[in-house]
């Protein structure tokens, strides 16, 4: 197998996984969605945000 060939099947094996991974839980939770998926669904994004906002700044010195 060449290097184009197997970069192509990575690329899609990568893509099939993404897309299943984002799908699978409107398939699994069709008719309602549980309440602890609910809450995760609001609290999860700021705390993200909050985390990534910490680590960009976790070198930064205040006195420089």
């Amino acid at each position: 197998m060449n290097a184009d060939v197997h970069a192509a099947v990575l690329v899609l094996t990568m893509a099939l996984v993404t897309w299943l991974l984002r799908f699978l839980p409107f398939v699994i939770f069709r008719k309602n969605t549980p309440p602890y998926i609910v809450r995760l669904g609001k609290v999860l994004p700021p705390a993200i945000i909050g985390m990534l906002v910490v680590y960009c700044l976790k070198d930064v010195k205040l006195t420089a």
